[in-house]
């Protein structure tokens, strides 16, 4: 691989990936003084001032495939929907030039990454992320997310990539993530969506509500939610080894071959539900519930109905 974005240059979209006391740590390690007023953007700028070539090669060596590595496993929970931040839309906005525009949302936060990889800029890709690291052009999760989404889309080849190492195992670890609906070609906007086949969500995301037939209360915590001064209380339920199916009108309808098992599903109960039946750590229950993917809890089943205890 033949990088053509100078040394200095990639150190410093990788650096931004870092905190202010992992730069200070670097600082330290090769013996740099003076930096310890310094704002993040400030010392990053010090630090690639400060050391030599040799030095910068070296510090690449030592953090890059860590940095990168971690940020791509964030991409694939945002994915997936196990992150407090989820992809909302996926928009292309110039099929020809391969512009992709995306929209995350947290629990009170929105951010959105525009990304472009196409044969002329492959080297250095034009891109922008409303987040801190993504718009010092640093490799923030969000642009990771683009760059799955474009190579699924067969915007550019993994061998045609020059700009970053990669983790051996990046196209296993994406393999089984598909781009789910076609799209559209020319200048018009078109929406599209990733879905994670192999995540345990998958199975999940694929009904509107559920029978959860088993599975046994690891937590339960109470709270309390203030709108316009009504009170309400619930309480989450966190479950594990739970074996789930879709909810049939009746009971005669199940079908074996269609229930799954997920290590652990959240549930939200409401108070009236929660004190009708008191239940503890470790007592196994059923119920139904819809499936909600939750912006800062992520995928869950709300609106929960006949909740019970399974008689042991």
């Amino acid at each position: 691989m033949t990088k053509k974005v100078d040394n200095s240059t990639y150190l410093n979209y990788l650096l931004h990936s870092l905190n202010v006391d992992d730069l200070k740590e670097i600082c330290r390690e090769y013996n740099i003084r003076g930096y310890s007023r310094l704002k993040k953007s400030e010392l990053i700028e010090f630090i690639i001032d400060s050391l030599a070539e040799e030095e910068i090669a070296d510090l690449i060596k030592e953090k890059e495939l860590r940095i990168i590595g971690e940020a791509i496993d964030l991409a694939i929970k945002k994915i997936n929907g196990q992150d407090r931040e989820t992809v909302e839309s996926i928009k292309i906005v110039n099929e020809k030039n391969h512009e992709v525009e995306i929209l995350f949302k947290g629990f009170n936060w929105e951010n959105v990454v525009f990304l472009a990889i196409n044969p002329r800029n492959i080297d250095n890709p034009l891109r922008d992320c409303d987040c801190r690291i993504g718009a010092n052009m640093g490799f923030c999760s969000h642009f990771w997310v683009g760059f799955i989404f474009s190579l699924k889309q067969g915007y550019f080849k993994l061998s045609d990539w020059t700009l970053t190492n990669l983790p051996e195992d990046l196209e296993e670890k994406i393999e089984s993530i598909k781009i789910t609906t076609p799209t559209t070609s020319g200048e018009k906007s078109s929406e599209v969506s990733l879905i994670d086949e192999d995540s345990p969500n998958y199975k999940l995301l694929q009904h509107d509500r559920v029978t959860i037939y088993n599975g046994e209360i690891t937590e339960i915590v109470k709270k309390e939610s203030d709108f316009q001064g009504n009170i309400t209380i619930y309480y989450l339920i966190t479950l594990k080894d739970a074996k789930i199916g879709p909810q049939l009108k009746k009971a005669s309808d199940k079908d074996e071959e269609a229930i799954f098992s997920i290590d652990k599903v959240l549930l939200r109960l409401s108070e009236n539900a929660f004190n009708k039946v008191k239940v503890d750590v470790g007592d196994k229950i059923t119920c139904n519930g819809g499936v909600d993917q939750d912006s800062f809890l992520g995928v869950m089943l709300k609106r929960v109905t006949s909740f019970k205890k399974v008689k042991a």
